[in-house]
């Protein structure tokens, strides 16, 4: 589910770089704040404290209620920085993250 995720907000991400309407860059805003928000608090729940920090910032600097008035091309820099680590992270990930928090004797 949280690969999937990963998934759409990199493609998000990508149609970002298209020339698109204002209406498709705040409703992404919309869609990348939530995701992230989701990814942290999943990340919190598998107490992975730096997946939180970083999805936590992420978040923040997607947030399309209080907007980061940087110009364009430094929005390019950092989309695509975030696209790189997105996909990075989808490559790297655990299988099933959850194993670890299990016990296996627990009946």
């Amino acid at each position: 589910m949280n690969q999937l995720l990963k998934l759409i907000l990199t493609g998000i991400l990508i149609l970002c770089f298209f020339k698109m309407s204002f209406l498709f860059y705040r409703f992404s805003g919309y869609i990348l704040f939530a995701g992230f928000g989701w990814l942290a608090y999943d990340a919190f729940q598998r107490q992975d404290q730096w997946d939180v920090k970083i999805f936590a910032i992420l978040a923040v600097l997607y947030n399309p209620f209080i907007q980061f008035p940087f110009p364009n091309f430094l929005w390019l820099i950092i989309n695509t920085i975030v696209i790189i680590g997105l996909i990075l992270n989808i490559l790297f990930a655990e299988d099933n993250p959850y194993d670890d928090q299990i016990k296996k004797d627990d009946r």
